[in-house]
């Protein structure tokens, strides 16, 4: 039975959670050049992906941010990657105290197995929310409602700017505007910091609305 301090459980995953400025808690992100859907989208004009904030910036500007995604990404097909993430999501301050965790602030779902073990991880740690946002229509269309725990609010996310909320999904939505007005995510007016907000980790919020970035 492997034992976890928060050091070894970050080694196991690649490198540990990550923290962006935006939110009031930690992420796990990987590399967002190996996202499915956003591969294709991201040569498509006026999709969301062609001007994808996780390929600029920070992201794109510093190698060892890419590096460290890759290892992420790789780690997730390791064994005991689901119990080190439940030890550094229920263990990590940041997490504990807000009690929200959010899943790749830059990436996607790989696979089914990867989002069978997300489901496991939210299961476990039933006081923390998880977000997770994901243009993988194909693999959460695959679960039933009753596999999905309340904690874990999975947000299918339109591919295009100024589109209307993605149809015929069980699942809450999100959506990009380029009309501040129709913008329901406001962190444009608190210095792109969520601030108290949580409509994102929020079930009863059926469609989140961004500003584009």
């Amino acid at each position: 039975m492997t034992t976890y301090t928060l050091k070894s459980a970050s080694i196991t995953v690649g490198g540990g959670l990550t923290k962006t400025s935006k939110m009031p808690t930690l992420s796990y992100s990987i590399p967002a050049k190996e996202c499915k859907q956003g591969s294709i989208l991201r040569k498509i004009a006026n999709s969301v992906c062609s001007t994808c904030y996780a390929q600029k910036g920070n992201y794109v500007r510093y190698k060892a941010i890419s590096l460290a995604q890759y290892k992420r990404l790789h780690s997730i097909n390791q064994p005991f990657w689901t119990k080190a993430m439940i030890h550094l999501i229920s263990k990590s301050k940041a997490t504990r105290e807000s009690e929200l965790f959010r899943w790749h602030d830059s990436g996607d779902l790989q696979n089914f197995e990867h989002l069978r073990k997300i489901i496991s991880i939210a299961k476990a740690t039933p006081n923390i929310l998880h977000w997770l946002p994901t243009k993988e229509k194909a693999l959460i269309e695959r679960l039933k409602s009753s596999e999905v725990p309340k904690n874990l609010i999975i947000r299918l996310s339109g591919s295009f700017i100024d589109q209307e909320k993605p149809p015929m999904t069980k699942f809450n939505t999100s959506t990009v505007t380029t009309n501040k007005d129709l913008a329901t995510c406001r962190s444009f007016e608190n210095n792109g910091k969520c601030g108290d907000c949580r409509k994102c980790w929020d079930s009863t919020v059926s469609n989140v609305v961004y500003l584009k970035h």
